[in-house]
């Protein structure tokens, strides 16, 4: 997969700006989560719930951009069915960063201190992800063989994340916490590592992509 032509060369860098973006987004989020934890105002909180939103505006529009050009015909069709896949599974990433981020700030959920080291690894994990992720497209848009690896570290990563989500629940409801309190902090953990499974989901998409492309 080359990009000598101009449309190609386009579509590349759109790819790499929206992949900017939703790093921006998640790194956002992980910054709001940060300041919860930590105890900051809400008023701060809020402030980078609206950053996690704008990037994922940014990330949106660029989505959009690539989609047009793709449509428009920059690649053999099943290349293109294949980077229209990925692309809106990329995006799904920054939607997911701000669906959690929103959730925590308009909730304003104080997440019980027991869990902070838990919830702090798994944002950590998922920060790697996305570099991963990141590495696992562009080795894909570049033809390097190291983009099934990349894909592999975001699978090992999720399961991961995964884990820390069970032992967070496990210890949360192991506490003596109001039943609707316990709920609640529950449903913002499932909203979290929504994001891990969408990485998930865009690493699969491109070892299809590399399989497909080897046919």
């Amino acid at each position: 997969m080359t990009f000598g032509r101009k449309r190609g060369s386009k579509v590349h860098d759109l790819v790499v700006g929206h992949l900017a973006q939703v790093e921006e987004a998640l790194a956002a989020m992980a910054k709001g989560l940060a300041a919860v934890l930590d105890g900051r105002p809400w008023e701060e909180i809020e402030e980078l719930a609206v950053l996690t939103h704008r990037a994922e505006a940014r990330a949106d529009d660029l989505r959009r951009a690539a989609e047009r050009e793709l449509v428009r015909g920059a690649f053999l069709a099943i290349t293109r069915r294949s980077l229209l896949d990925i692309v809106e599974g990329v995006d799904r990433l920054a939607n997911a960063a701000e669906a959690a981020m929103y959730f925590l700030s308009l909730q304003q959920i104080r997440l019980p201190e027991l869990l902070h080291p838990l919830v702090r690894d798994a944002v950590a994990t998922m920060v790697g992800q996305m570099g991963d992720v990141k590495a696992a497209v562009m080795g894909l848009l570049t033809g390097d063989p190291a983009a099934v690896q990349h894909a592999g570290e975001v699978d090992r990563k999720e399961s991961r994340v995964d884990e820390l989500q069970r032992r967070a629940i496990a210890r949360l409801f192991a506490t003596d916490l109001p039943l609707a309190e316990k709920i609640l902090v529950r449903e913002f953990l499932e909203k979290l590592v929504e994001f891990s499974d969408r990485a998930e989901d865009v690493a699969d998409l491109v070892v299809m992509a590399v399989a497909v492309r080897r046919t």
